[in-house]
């Protein structure tokens, strides 16, 4: 049996750490405030927050999906379904059964996803993406391809415009679900199989290990983020949208990458995720300052993603440099 107890695995080594992350964040924050207009202001910050808060929710999921080896790319289609069923159901159901009957929804669309990919060993890329297609289908049926108006109330609107002791919900939203991923994680039998499944499954099933078990209560975790990430969106469009966040998967990729999580598996903290979700809400709030296109926007992240995986890979490139032969003494080669 593999150990379960003692220090989690080391999932940094040769990769960006959290202390480099952090800094590449308060670099930014420093350019941004010095080159940007507004951008260091209270009214800015709080913005840049809660708006960055959405995709940081959706990116704690996908962050258990990337260490346990997979990858979700259902998501956003998931969340268009929420918000549908949500809908649909407020006049049956009032604004709390609304709610939970769309969150339902996408826990019902994890728990295919962990079942396919665990039970039946098919790829997490084309399950997800298999999915991806049937959930927004069904979203757009549900919907008649229109987006359906929520009737106006407080109760409805408070996931997304309420605040407690002054602080905006969905930003208490984001902190509480960065906390409780980094206790997972760091902290909890099931982060530790999360991580040893995701390194290598053969091995971890060798061990006595039920993997198919640890691989679907990780896609309904992920399930889980993913569904407070559509009720806040759905409080916040005030309507069942089918084309709700269609880049939702993606960006939550590029925020765990830019963090430095591999794609590989085995790998990947909380906090890595947390400053790659601060460095595109940061370079999206500066391309809306700065009233830019939106094709600088994508090619601003395009370009910080790339950065990423390139410091992420420079140890093994430089391994793969040319090694010269040391110089010879004149007399030896004499």
């Amino acid at each position: 049996m593999i150990p379960l107890t003692g220090a989690p695995p080391r999932p940094f080594s040769g990769r960006l750490n959290p202390p480099a992350a952090v800094w590449v964040v308060l670099l930014l924050f420093c350019v941004f405030a010095l080159a940007v207009p507004r951008f260091a202001s209270a009214g800015n910050l709080e913005n840049l927050l809660r708006v960055g808060s959405i995709l940081g929710i959706a990116a704690c999921g996908q962050t258990i999906v990337l260490i346990l080896g997979g990858i979700e790319f259902s998501f956003g289609a998931s969340a268009a379904l929420a918000s549908v069923v949500t809908v649909l159901a407020l006049p049956s159901a009032g604004v709390a059964g609304g709610f939970a009957a769309g969150a339902t929804a996408v826990l019902l669309v994890g728990f295919v996803n962990g079942t396919l990919v665990a039970r039946f060993s098919l790829p997490p890329f084309l399950v997800t993406l298999g999915m991806l297609m049937v959930a927004g289908g069904g979203a757009a049926v549900l919907a008649g391809g229109l987006p359906i108006d929520a009737p106006p109330s407080d109760a409805f609107s408070w996931p997304a415009r309420g605040r407690v002791a002054g602080i905006p919900v969905p930003i208490l939203a984001a902190a509480a679900s960065f906390a409780l991923l980094h206790v997972l994680l760091a902290h909890t039998r099931a982060g530790r199989l999360w991580y040893l499944v995701g390194a290598n499954g053969t091995a971890a099933r060798l061990s006595g290990i039920t993997v198919w078990r640890v691989v679907l209560a990780g896609y309904l975790l992920a399930g889980a983020f993913c569904a407070l990430t559509a009720v806040i969106l759905t409080s916040r469009v005030a309507s069942g949208q089918p084309g709700l966040a269609p880049n939702l998967p993606f960006e939550t990729i590029a925020a765990c990458a830019v963090g430095g999580i591999p794609l590989a598996g085995g790998q990947g903290r909380a906090v890595q995720t947390l400053c790659g979700v601060l460095v595109i809400a940061m370079l999206n709030n500066a391309v809306v300052l700065l009233n830019l296109p939106v094709a600088y926007q994508q090619l601003m992240i395009a370009a910080v993603i790339l950065g990423a995986v390139i410091l992420q890979q420079a140890p093994r490139l430089l391994l793969l440099l040319p090694v010269r032969p040391a110089r010879q003494p004149e007399e030896d080669r004499s």
